[in-house]
């Protein structure tokens, strides 16, 4: 019973997380947010009894990944404004979310092989699970790739949106205008 309390503050604190995430305001804020979700999306995996993905999950995502972020965000923003976001409600995206969500759900609750799933009775070797991880033919090898490009594609998306827009990044320096900095 304790268990399932625990696990049910932890899913409860990943949902508010990625929620909060999405709705703040503030970017600073949205980012620890982030960072609170992947802490408490770590806590959900070590219930589940995968120890290792846990602590992978805490120190590539909270560890790395969150600070970055956070030290990203504090680093490039040069006013208060920037900071601030509009909340935009877009609802084509709403619908795709929602569609997504059922299509998802509706797949979860009708497969059949997870009433099969049973625990293995032995744990497996952290040898033997580096191999099969890094199986070519059945690992996870692929969607370590696909991790390694979403990753690149938000260091890019952080660097495009802090540049300068104005193009006078130059101008701001010389506050006299004599040209000199």
């Amino acid at each position: 019973m304790l268990n399932l309390i625990a696990f049910s503050i932890l899913a409860f604190a990943t949902l508010a997380g990625a929620l909060n995430c999405v709705t703040a305001d503030n970017v600073v804020h949205a980012a620890y947010w982030l960072l609170a979700c992947a802490v408490a999306a770590a806590g959900l995996v070590w219930f589940l009894g995968a120890e290792y993905i846990a602590v992978m999950q805490l120190l590539v995502y909270a560890g790395a990944v969150g600070i970055l972020v956070v030290f990203t965000v504090m680093v490039t923003h040069r006013s208060y404004a920037d900071a601030q976001r509009p909340l935009k409600v877009s609802v084509p995206s709403l619908a795709i979310t929602a569609a997504l969500f059922a299509l998802l759900s509706f797949g979860i609750l009708s497969s059949q092989q997870l009433a099969s799933l049973t625990r293995p009775t032995t744990p497996m070797q952290l040898a033997d699970f580096g191999a099969q991880l890094f199986s070519p033919t059945d690992g996870w090898t692929l969607a370590f790739e696909i991790a390694s490009l979403v990753l690149t594609v938000a260091l890019i998306a952080a660097v495009w949106w802090s540049r300068d827009t104005d193009g006078n990044a130059d101008e701001d320096a010389d506050e006299d205008g004599d040209g000199d900095d």
